[in-house]
């Protein structure tokens, strides 16, 4: 069963002195974002997550996410259960954001049908090409905490 939230996974990847960050072209859509998906069942924020991060990238390894302040709300109306959430007084969703340290396995990435590419580029370069608001401020927060050493 679909969960009343949404989550937002920046991935990252450290290289000498520089933070790159995955971005994805989504397949239906044609816009570039970071991944993205909704709760299942009676998962957490969290748990939703990784479970989105291995299933978008197809990854078998251990992944561990940070939880972001960000927060952002999406109208419902965007979702294939928006006439459900209407009944049910949902007129907005909760995207709750986090990081995601790929460094280690960022070679072993096999996109999810659900993009039809990715790519590594700067924070200059993420904040050009994604399209939603919601990702950009996840993107510069995620990046402040990079820079301070408040995520490792």
């Amino acid at each position: 069963m679909r969960q009343p939230f949404q989550v937002l996974v920046i991935p990252y990847i450290h290289l000498e002195d520089t933070f790159q960050f995955g971005i994805f072209l989504r397949n239906d859509m044609k816009v570039w974002q970071f991944i993205a998906g909704g709760g299942e069942d009676n998962e957490t924020p969290i748990e939703t997550a990784l479970r989105e991060s291995k299933e978008e990238l197809n990854l078998s390894e251990n992944l561990i996410v940070y939880e972001l302040e960000s927060k952002s709300y999406i109208p419902s109306m965007h979702f294939s259960y928006a006439e459900e959430a209407y009944k049910n007084g949902l007129y907005v969703v909760p995207e709750f954001t986090f990081g995601c340290n790929l460094s280690e396995v960022y070679e072993k990435i096999n996109l999810s049908d659900e993009h039809d590419q990715y790519k590594w580029v700067s924070y200059d370069e993420a904040m050009h090409l994604l399209e939603w608001d919601s990702n950009k401020t996840a993107i510069y927060e995620l990046m402040r905490k990079l820079n301070n050493n408040n995520l490792y």
